[in-house]
């Protein structure tokens, strides 16, 4: 017996372990923690070898069961992102797969490696096999290609049809989820396969089923391109997934200190102290404009649009696991240097090289990069200056994203925030200081009700943490906040849920407002876009086990967050409905 897959205590069983064990077997081997289930008729051959192999004394996957499958699906990015190992989603047949299908798009985009996996319907009308169709939603669950579902946003794609090519197919699914560029990976399973009794099939094991991992920067490709931005005289550094670790965001920080090269980010997801004076904020459209060197760090969209005007003389360099963005179909942003590598290996040796180069400089050298660090801090001053600060609450009488920030920022800088509040998100940010404790966390592609799945995964993977889920109304709803809810008292994971309600899809109300500045929508009401009488978000709340309540005054907004965070962290999920104003301008 390959001795990856062997069980802490003897197999007893006078029959061969099914193909379902050897799948639970494997995910063992390769430290899967927890497996994210939506079950349906097609996964009972899952759900009874957990069982068995729990009883034998294997050392099982925590079994989270998810009312709904973006909640399955969420989560297990939630789960990586706290914590860096890749988690199972288990979903059933067609229906399930395409429920969760969306929340693969997020994955994808983040480069979050976790196994999406499903059952499918039988394939034999023959009742005496083991699994075979035995009700009539058998048949209406077959379609045609199942893989179809979800061919657009994962690395790799396999029917599990024979039983010995399980433990196999495992090993690859890790293997490929886990290579760089990292992502999302989908198996299915036909429940005969699934029930078939086999001896020890062939399996690799993670020892010898490892991923591609890029290398660092050669020693002179680091040195030609920090000597690029030590010549440069208006650099820039635009980042984004690149800041997805505490380890990345200390080294970009550390680069942009050695260097004097200012960071700006879009989308929020660097991580570094928003008060830093190399930091310009959420909206690099405002610096590109000015740049002659651009260097862009694992991240898909540097700027939009596309086709801004740049300088003549600019040049544009990006590095990542996939600097050129394969997987997009259209992509349109100048390269003049791609650098493919592994992110943080990429920046440890651009700061090595910049720290070494930075021992020697000349007095003129110096006297340079002294005028780009006094140019950055005065552009600094000038991105939060021109951020509307809190307006006085006593004349406004009305609460806005950023009032939210600021008074989490006061009451629990130490959260680990997942944030999807779309037009309320940066507007949040800039509000929302975290500190050396806390971390920022945001999806990366454009699927809704990631938030609260997301918050659950990382809530498992980390207990002793205070995860703080900030969502819109919308994205609220999207997230299917019954299934997540039930889930959090039944898996005792308890979240601050903060609902940042502006009753609108106000995205889809900006973009109205920008394509038809004068149209008849501009001066008649928009349509389409308002959530009037949107659900009480706090009363849902308490019908599912939580404790909620609605906010509207801002002199309520600082004692109410005091008491939702007692409630956390007394061991019971807390939703703040808080009733804000919609954000115009939400860059």
């Amino acid at each position: 017996m390959n001795e990856h897959i062997s069980p802490r205590t003897v197999d007893t069983s006078t029959s061969a372990p099914t193909v379902a064990e050897w799948f639970l077997r494997s995910l063992i081997a390769h430290g899967c923690e927890a497996i994210f289930l939506n079950p349906g008729t097609d996964t009972p051959p899952l759900q009874e070898a957990w069982a068995r192999l729990k009883a034998e004394g294997w050392p099982v996957p925590e079994l989270v069961l998810c009312p709904h499958e973006i909640i399955a699906v969420t989560a297990a990015q939630g789960y990586y992102l706290a914590s860096g190992k890749p988690q199972v989603a288990f979903v059933h047949v067609d229906v399930g797969t395409a429920n969760a299908s969306g929340g693969l798009n997020d994955a994808r985009a983040s480069q979050i490696p976790m196994i999406l996996c499903a059952g499918m319907s039988p394939v034999t009308t023959d009742s005496t096999i083991p699994g075979a169709r035995m009700k009539f939603i058998n048949w209406l669950q077959d379609v045609p290609d199942q893989l179809a579902l979800v061919r657009n946003y994962v690395k790799w794609s396999q029917v599990v049809s024979h039983p010995a090519s399980v433990c196999t197919a495992v090993d690859r699914a890790f293997q490929m989820a886990r290579s760089e560029p990292m992502g999302p990976v989908y198996m299915a399973f036909p429940r005969e396969t699934m029930m078939e009794q086999i001896e020890a099939p062939l399996a690799l094991g993670p020892d010898r089923s490892r991923p591609v991992k890029l290398p660092a920067l050669d020693e002179a490709t680091a040195s030609a391109l920090v000597d690029k931005l030590l010549a440069a005289e208006n650099p820039l550094i635009i980042t984004g997934y690149g800041g997805r670790s505490r380890a990345h965001r200390d080294a970009i920080v550390a680069l942009t200190e050695t260097l004097s090269v200012p960071v700006t980010e879009y989308r929020g997801r660097f991580n570094a102290p928003l008060d830093h004076p190399m930091h310009l904020g959420f909206n690099p459209e405002r610096w590109v404009g000015d740049a002659d060197l651009i260097l862009v760090i694992d991240q898909d969209v540097a700027f939009v649009p596309a086709d801004r005007k740049l300088r003549d003389d600019v040049a544009i360099v990006h590095m990542g696991p996939d600097p050129i963005q394969q997987n997009l179909t259209i992509w349109g942003f100048p390269a003049d240097q791609t650098i493919a590598c592994n992110t943080l290996a990429g920046l440890s040796s651009l700061v090595a090289a910049a720290r070494s180069r930075a021992a020697g400089l000349k007095p003129e050298e110096t006297a340079k990069l002294d005028a780009r660090r006094s140019k950055a801090l005065a552009d600094h001053g000038a991105a939060l200056a021109d951020y509307p600060k809190t307006e006085d609450p006593a004349r406004t009488n009305r609460i806005t994203p950023f009032m939210v920030g600021e008074v989490m920022t006061e009451t629990c800088p130490e959260a680990q925030v997942f944030e999807e509040a779309v037009t309320s998100g940066n507007p949040f940010a800039y509000g929302f200081r975290p500190n050396e404790d806390g971390a920022y966390n945001r999806n990366g592609g454009s699927f809704l009700g990631w938030g609260l799945g997301a918050s659950l995964g990382a809530k498992l993977a980390d207990r002793e943490k205070l995860i703080a889920t900030v969502v819109g109304d919308g994205s609220f709803i999207f997230g299917v906040p019954t299934a997540a809810l039930w889930a959090s008292r039944q898996h005792k994971l308890p979240l601050l849920i903060v609902v940042l309600n502006n009753a609108c899809y106000n995205s889809v109300r900006l973009a109205t407002r920008d394509s038809y500045p004068q149209g008849v929508q501009a001066t008649d009401g928009y349509v389409g876009v308002d959530l009037t009488d949107p659900p009480a978000f706090e009363a849902l709340a308490e019908s599912c086990g939580a404790w909620g309540e609605r906010v509207e005054a801002p002199a309520d907004l600082r004692p109410k967050l005091r008491e939702a965070l007692d409630v956390v962290r007394a061991g019971r999920t807390a939703v703040l409905n808080i009733v804000i104003e919609a954000a115009e301008k939400p860059l």
